[in-house]
């Protein structure tokens, strides 16, 4: 999808009398030296092969309504804003990194979300997953390098946005076994949570995640619990999917190590002590995730 951002041309002005000496002459006005944006978008990658809708959307070229931009001249940052209003893209400021001092190829990182930190010209944002469901967001992001076009009177920014984080949906069912042990053959699930979950990092545009661990308030660190189920639910043994959909997750790998790493926490109808299941995942960025929770007569005590 091509976009374009379009400013209007400064004219210059110039006395009426020709005549006159000493009068109040005005200089021509630069014309500004304009940006094109064109964007584009690398989907999702299932992993399974399933459509599935996301806990807070996850962000297309359709539904992307601005990103933030930054172009490099010299070691120095100029920072835009990329807005649409209907099929038009603006960008503030529309000018040239540099302005006529730069004719060379000049970067560009855009993001969604995030903190940009220029970080002496090995850039990266800084993004951290927030618990409400109403506060996620997923992030895009996209690099590249253009030239000004004295020809054509603009620079075209072509940028291609990936997504940064994973996106992971669960399933929950219960085995036949459990099933002839219960009441009716089914098992009132009354939440899940998915605790321990590593909620900060930063996405370093030349090298992808590093840094990433838990997000640290007054030095203390503070573990991410998603609540994936909060209401009661009644499970048999067909998979059924969890209210949350799929969760935008900064892409980590874990081990199951009880709970001290990530681990799912059921609780359920009769008991007090939930079901502990430990995960050992490797979610990577551009991947959407499907988890099939089985609970057995191992974890449920009927």
């Amino acid at each position: 999808m091509l976009f374009v951002a379009t400013a209007g041309l400064l004219t210059a002005c110039s006395s009426d009398d020709d005549n006159t000496i000493g009068g109040d002459v005005q200089a021509p006005a630069e014309t500004p030296r304009l940006i094109t944006v064109e964007v584009s978008e690398q989907p999702f990658d299932d992993t399974q092969g399933k459509a599935r809708q996301t806990r807070a959307d996850a962000t297309t070229t359709e539904t992307l309504s601005s990103f933030s931009m930054h172009g490099v001249y010299e070691s120095q940052s100029t920072d835009y804003t990329v807005s649409k209003s209907g099929d038009t893209w603006t960008v503030d400021p529309n000018s040239w990194p540099g302005g006529t001092d730069n004719n060379g190829e000049t970067p560009f990182y855009a993001h969604t979300h995030g903190t940009f930190n220029l970080n002496s010209g090995t850039p990266y944002v800084r993004f951290m997953i927030q618990e409400n469901a109403s506060d996620q967001y997923d992030l895009l992001v996209a690099q590249n390098s253009a030239t000004y076009n004295n020809s054509k009177g603009t620079g075209n920014v072509s940028l291609r946005f990936k997504h940064a984080c994973a996106a992971v949906a669960f399933n929950v069912q219960i085995t036949n076994t459990l099933s002839g042990k219960l009441t009716n053959g089914t098992l009132t699930v009354n939440s899940i949570v998915l605790r321990n979950v590593y909620n900060d990092g930063k996405y370093y545009f030349g090298s992808g995640w590093q840094d990433v661990n838990y997000e640290k308030v007054n030095g203390q660190e503070k573990k991410a619990n998603y609540t994936l189920s909060n209401s009661n639910i009644t499970v048999g043994t067909g998979l059924q999917a969890l209210s949350s959909n799929d969760i935008f997750i900064i892409p980590q790998e874990r081990i199951a190590n009880g709970t001290n790493d990530m681990y799912l926490e059921i609780k359920y109808s009769g008991k007090t002590e939930p079901a502990i299941i430990p995960l050992d995942v490797d979610w990577q960025a551009g991947y959407k995730y499907t988890i099939d929770i089985k609970l057995g007569t191992s974890l449920i005590n009927v």
